[in-house]
C-alpha cells in the first residue's frame, strides 16, 4: 500500500513538474502573428466581427442562431467571420487574440486590429448591436 502511494506521488510530481517546464518555454517565445494575420483576408471595408466557436458545443450553437436571426441586420454593419475550434488552420487565431472562453466575439476592423470585444458567454441581440455600434 504504502509503494503505491509513492508510486502516486512521484508520478504526480513528474506531471506538475512536466507543466511548469511546458508552461516557461511556451511563455518564452514571442508571439510572431501579425494583426489579423490569423483571419482570412477581409472581402471589403466593413468592420469584422469575428465569432470564435466550437461547433459541436450547445452554448455556440445558441449564439450562432441569434447570429443567423440577425444576419439581415448585421450585413450592411459588419462581415462577420467565423473561427471554429474543430479548423486546425483556425487555431493560430484563437492564441492571437487570447480566447480562451466560449463562445467569444471580438470587433475588428478590416486588418484585424481588435476594437472592441464582448464579455466570453452567449450575446443577446440587443448586446450584439451594442457591440457592433459605431
Amino acid at each position: 500500500m504504502k509503494s503505491t502511494w509513492k508510486v502516486g506521488l512521484l508520478l504526480l510530481g513528474l506531471a506538475v513538474a512536466g507543466a511548469a517546464a511546458c508552461t516557461r518555454s511556451e511563455a518564452a517565445q514571442p508571439a510572431t502573428i501579425q494583426p489579423g494575420a490569423a483571419l482570412p483576408a477581409a472581402t471589403g471595408r466593413l468592420p469584422r466581427l469575428v465569432f470564435f466557436m466550437n461547433p459541436n458545443g450547445l452554448p455556440c450553437q445558441m449564439q450562432d442562431r441569434v447570429l443567423q436571426e440577425m444576419s439581415g441586420e448585421l450585413r450592411p454593419k459588419v462581415e462577420v467571420v467565423y473561427v471554429r475550434t474543430t479548423n486546425p488552420n483556425d487555431l493560430a487565431a484563437f492564441q492571437h487574440y487570447g480566447i480562451r472562453s466560449l463562445p467569444a466575439l471580438i470587433l475588428t476592423d478590416p486588418a484585424g486590429r481588435e476594437l472592441r470585444r464582448a464579455t466570453p458567454g452567449i450575446q443577446s441581440a440587443a448586446q450584439l448591436r451594442q457591440l457592433v455600434a459605431p
